[in-house]
């Protein structure tokens, strides 16, 4: 496991201080373990105070392992940066405008993308996730490539897709805008700011600092939408961030209303499952509004804003796509499930 360590820890604080019940709390965990083996972490802020925190080993405080598909919101969050640094125009704005060096053919496959439908999953590309042929992507040696041989199935807009191909590219495009690596970039304007310490590592012949993992593709870019490595209290301070509508110890990291347009439903998801936003699913419980990331195995970071709180799972990500389709563990195949046990039922009784 990568370490990494935060420079100013979390403030702890008794549930009950937050009108929570400790007891069916960690009554709500047991049963959660009963049916989550693969469980590593739980943790709850609320009115940004960290109120409860369990791990199951191997994990631990500084133990940065991979967030899977969590990726993908932290994707949103440098959008939000790029587009507040004066890097992307808009969500409106042509990927081709931001790529223009491509072969014809490629910007023949992406005429009409805007950032927003990359955002939103709604691309027009059509690659099941998990799929073959997504697979051959990942088997190739320029993934970008791979992905923009590729026509578009659908006008974009039309259909939502989840396709981690998508988040790629748009990797690939902050990459260019950004003109540095996009994990250089996330350690100086996101994970810096949330007060994440450094490690040096060397780029070149330059001393750039990276604090966090983020492994690459063949071509050299990180791998947009997975495979980011950060421990369970770093997810606990992003999930915050979006809580404070994008600002972090008074400095403002994302544009005003970014959350909130991004926690708009602006695709229809998955039926079954949840809307989908920018990057990050939205839902609805007992009239409380929330979005949460999602990442393959059992990994989350929950927002509600009208309860001022952040939960954070993560979990071992080594299980098949078999077990993960036939598992009966609600709290993957219930999105609220977690919500409702650690929130809303777990709210001191009032008499």
């Amino acid at each position: 496991m990568h370490r990494i360590k935060e420079a100013v820890p979390f403030t702890l604080m008794e549930p009950k201080a937050t009108q929570l019940d400790a007891l069916r709390l960690n009554q709500a965990y047991e049963t959660l373990l009963q049916t989550f083996p693969g469980l590593y972490s739980l943790l709850i802020v609320k009115d940004a105070q960290l109120v409860f925190e369990r791990y199951e080993p191997p994990a631990e405080p500084t133990a940065a392992c991979s967030i899977k598909s969590i990726t993908k919101s932290v994707m949103n969050a440098l959008v939000g940066i790029a587009i507040r640094d004066g890097l992307i125009a808009s969500v409106d704005q042509f990927i081709s405008d931001l790529a223009p060096k491509m072969p014809e053919k490629w910007l023949a496959n992406i005429d009409g993308v805007t950032v927003k439908h990359l955002l939103t999953m709604t691309h027009g590309l059509h690659v099941e996730e998990n799929s073959p042929e997504m697979l051959e992507v990942w088997k190739s040696s320029n993934w970008i490539g791979a992905i923009l041989d590729k026509p578009l199935v659908h006008s974009p807009g039309e259909r939502f897709l989840y396709c981690t191909c998508s988040t790629h590219l748009l990797s690939a495009i902050l990459t260019q805008a950004a003109k540095v690596p996009l994990a250089y970039y996330a350690s100086r304007k996101l994970f810096w700011p949330l007060g994440i310490r450094f490690r040096r590592k060397l780029f070149g012949s330059l001393g750039i600092q990276f604090p966090v993992r983020w492994e690459q593709s063949p071509e050299g870019l990180n791998w947009g939408g997975n495979n980011m490595f950060l421990t369970p209290r770093i997810l606990a301070r992003f999930g915050q961030l979006y809580l404070a509508d994008g600002i972090w110890n008074g400095q403002r990291l994302f544009p005003a209303g970014w959350v909130d347009e991004s926690f708009q439903k602006h695709s229809t998801g998955w039926a079954d499952y949840a809307a989908y936003g920018y990057l990050w699913w939205v839902g609805c419980a007992d009239g409380l509004n929330y979005a949460f990331a999602s990442g393959y195995g059992g990994q989350y970071v929950y927002v509600i804003p009208e309860l001022k709180s952040v939960i954070v799972l993560t979990a071992n990500s080594d299980a098949s796509i078999a077990d993960m389709q036939a598992t009966t563990n609600p709290a993957i195949k219930d999105p609220t499930w977690i919500l409702r046990r650690f929130l809303i039922e777990s709210r001191l009784q009032e008499f």
